[in-house]
């Protein structure tokens, strides 16, 4: 279940929590990728925020720009932070992936865009549980039947 986070709209964009212009690029960063705010991100970026940069502000085991555009299922940030050069398997502090989040949060159109882009479906997190076993664990059926078909199309490397 996504949570709803209150939206403020300020100069130059939408955006979640405090106004744009009171932010740091760092925090401008993920905000975008939380929006899916493609514009921003590349200003973001542009303005010296790190594309692989965790951020704890709203969870203590963090997430990375594209862990935040995988959760909420915003397939045109995962696209560009992908090509800015976001790792497919960073890991947050519990070494989930962006493909876990997407997993987690049953984003269907993240977890295809994430295995289109080459997202490993065998990136085990910190506990030993793969994306799949983490859309299953949390009840997003679509999602972990996609998961299931990725592992199974995947020769074993282990």
């Amino acid at each position: 279940m996504h949570r709803m986070l209150p939206l403020v709209f300020a100069a130059g964009g939408l955006l979640f929590g405090a106004p744009l212009l009171a932010q740091d690029a760092q925090s401008r960063l993920w905000d975008a990728a939380i929006a899916g705010d493609t514009l921003a991100i590349r200003q973001a970026v542009a303005a010296g925020a790190k594309i692989d940069s965790l951020d704890t502000r709203r969870n203590p085991n963090g997430r990375l720009a594209l862990n935040w555009a995988a959760w909420h299922n915003r397939v045109p940030a995962i696209e560009l932070l992908i090509a800015l050069g976001a790792p497919l398997e960073a890991e947050n502090r519990t070494g989930f992936s962006a493909l876990h989040h997407a997993a987690e949060a049953g984003s269907l159109e993240a977890a295809r865009a994430l295995l289109a882009a080459g997202a490993d479906p065998g990136h085990r997190n910190r506990a030993g549980f793969l994306p799949v076993e983490t859309a299953t664990e949390r009840g997003n059926d679509i999602v972990a039947a996609l998961l299931e078909e990725a592992v199974a199309a995947k020769p074993d490397e282990r």
